[in-house]
């Protein structure tokens, strides 16, 4: 499962870093960038889900149960509300799954997305070497299940998020990378 693991993070990276590689940002996007991580004030909005695919998954996809536009590879989330949050030390996410569960869980229908809130574990952040953004990797542990995070945070605000999971397959996120400001009412 490591080596799955492994592999599945080691191809993101390279998936994701050659499709941004092509633009090359700007001062002032760069300067945004640079205050996002140096403050770890942010946010990533979700608007696309890309589980591992499976037997399980094109079957749904088959039965017409995923929103327009999407197939088993690539689901439209947009409307979900689905984010991963740095603030300060602490990092949050509620993020929808798409996947199969590997290990045993509950069977609580609440839940079923990917959730979890605290300070994580062996963080780390460092520019990529061939663009101008940033990598965060850093594990986070929500009771339940270990979740493995890294997340490519461009000047152009695009974002790639991969997360491997102790209890189920890895999913990837597309999204859009903000400044996180807390507001009255907001999540």
């Amino acid at each position: 499962m490591k080596t799955m693991i492994k592999m599945g993070l080691f191809l993101s990276v390279i998936l994701m870093t050659a499709c941004a590689a092509g633009s090359k940002a700007t001062p002032e996007e760069k300067a945004a960038l640079d205050k996002m991580v140096n403050e770890k004030q942010m946010e990533v909005r979700v608007l696309w889900a890309q589980p591992m695919a499976s037997q399980g998954l094109n079957s749904i996809a088959n039965a017409g149960l995923l929103p327009p536009g999407s197939t088993a590879s690539r689901i439209d989330v947009s409307s979900s509300r689905g984010y991963l949050r740095m603030v300060g030390d602490s990092v949050m996410a509620d993020l929808p799954y798409y996947g199969e569960r590997r290990m045993g869980g509950g069977y609580n229908t609440r839940d079923v997305g990917i959730k979890f809130k605290g300070v994580p574990e062996e963080f780390i952040s460092e520019p990529m070497t061939k663009s101008d953004g940033y990598t965060l990797k850093f594990n986070i542990n929500n009771g339940t299940e270990v979740f493995q995070v890294m997340a490519q945070l461009y000047p152009n605000q695009n974002a790639l998020l991969t997360i491997a999971s102790s209890h189920r397959t890895n999913i990837w996120y597309q999204g859009n990378l903000y400044l996180y400001e807390k507001k009255d009412g907001s999540r």
